[in-house]
């Protein structure tokens, strides 16, 4: 009888022990998903738009040409959705290298209904932001004791 009992609760306490095992999974991996979303988050904001050529005295490479034609609307020229469009472009073609646009252009076709919007995506040679923005959560003390 007793040892049944000892049984009984050593099953309550392995079945306890299993399900806080997967709480715990749950929760790690809820924090790793919140940590990719910051890094994308990241990687977005960190890719510079302009119309302008890249900063003289800079260096970089040239990762490609960015171009996309989409039927004219108020929308289609309005430039926070054109520089989110080109960031979201070329973070899928260069997910790790990307840092700027530049070199943005619309055009409008002769009969007035496309937009055609051009740029070319580069890396600057010596940057080295992308990979800073990507560590600054690690090391950090939620509140510290001393200084």
């Amino acid at each position: 009888m007793r040892s049944s009992k000892i049984l009984k609760l050593l099953v309550i306490g392995l079945a306890l022990g299993v399900s806080a095992c997967g709480a715990m999974q749950a929760a790690r991996q809820q924090e790793e998903q919140k940590q990719q979303v910051f890094v994308h988050r990241v990687d977005m904001a960190h890719i510079w738009v302009t119309t302008e050529s890249p900063p003289a005295g800079k260096p970089y490479t040239e990762l490609g040409d960015l171009s996309y034609t989409e039927p004219f609307s108020p929308d289609a020229i309005e430039e926070s959705k054109i520089s989110d469009k080109l960031k979201k472009m070329a973070f899928e073609k260069w997910p790790d290298t990307i840092d700027a646009i530049v070199n943005e252009n619309q055009s409008i076709s002769a009969d007035g209904s496309q937009i055609t919007v051009t740029a070319k995506a580069i890396k600057y040679d010596s940057s080295v932001d992308r990979e800073a923005l990507h560590h600054m959560n690690e090391g950090m003390v939620a509140s510290p004791s001393s200084n």
